[in-house]
């Protein structure tokens, strides 16, 4: 049963959206980090879909700080130093929890949440299994002071499949290019899947204009795919 939770952070709680498998467990834990929509039900649907095949789901709003803001208020004030603070609450938290299997644990996420699933996975290498970034942009820029996320990706320490757009412009088709070579040159394991006729957010169901069905439903089966394979489940 899915439910709402909090994670203790500096100066308050953050709100944690948990995509709960039936059954004691342990499960398989994945952080799922959102896009520029913040928690909004594509969030909640996505925790919710990978929840109900036995992941254990933990989507923290990263916008708590300013949560009398709109999503598109606040994503203005976004800064790599306080999601790594987000994300090690949520690690944290995810110990607390008795049907976690911290052993087996991976980042996702879809848009700045693609950006963000790198930056996590980069920042704390010791922790994180796989990481899946959907057409994550802004890869080349930091928020705030600090190197690139790209700059970073020497940090890396787990297998990274990520799912892109051929129409996309942030990140474009030499972007993602630019990702795999430097992947591949760091030895990093990594495969990356590319979809014609789909550009930036395409598994957004709230993007009339965006969303497409058929490389949507294909990445997700992917991704199951992935996480079952890794985490033998």
């Amino acid at each position: 049963m899915s439910r709402w939770d909090k994670a203790e952070v500096t100066g308050g709680n953050m709100p944690i959206y948990i995509g709960e498998p039936s059954g004691s467990g342990p499960h398989p834990v994945i952080i799922l980090t959102f896009h520029r929509g913040g928690m909004d039900s594509f969030t909640i649907e996505s925790a919710d879909r990978l929840g109900s095949v036995g992941f254990l789901t933990l989507a923290p709003d990263f916008y708590h700080r300013h949560k009398n803001l709109e999503a598109e208020d606040a994503v203005k004030f976004r800064s790599d130093k306080e999601v790594i603070i987000d994300i090690k609450a949520t690690v944290k938290f995810a110990r607390s929890l008795m049907g976690a299997d911290i052993s087996c644990m991976a980042i996702m996420g879809h848009c700045m949440g693609g950006r963000t699933a790198f930056l996590g996975a980069c920042a704390l290498p010791e922790i994180f299994k796989l990481c899946i970034p959907f057409y994550s942009g802004g890869v080349f820029s930091s928020w705030g002071d600090g190197s690139s996320v790209f700059d970073q990706f020497s940090k890396l320490n787990c297998d990274v499949y990520g799912f892109y757009g051929n129409d996309d412009k942030n990140p474009s088709p030499e972007d993602v290019d630019r990702f795999d070579a430097r992947l591949t040159e760091l030895g990093v394991t990594h495969k990356f899947f590319r979809y014609d006729g789909a550009g930036h957010a395409f598994q957004n169901t709230l993007s009339k204009e965006n969303f497409r069905l058929s490389q949507s439903e294909d990445a997700w089966k992917k991704v199951l795919q992935i996480l079952t394979k890794k985490f033998m489940i």
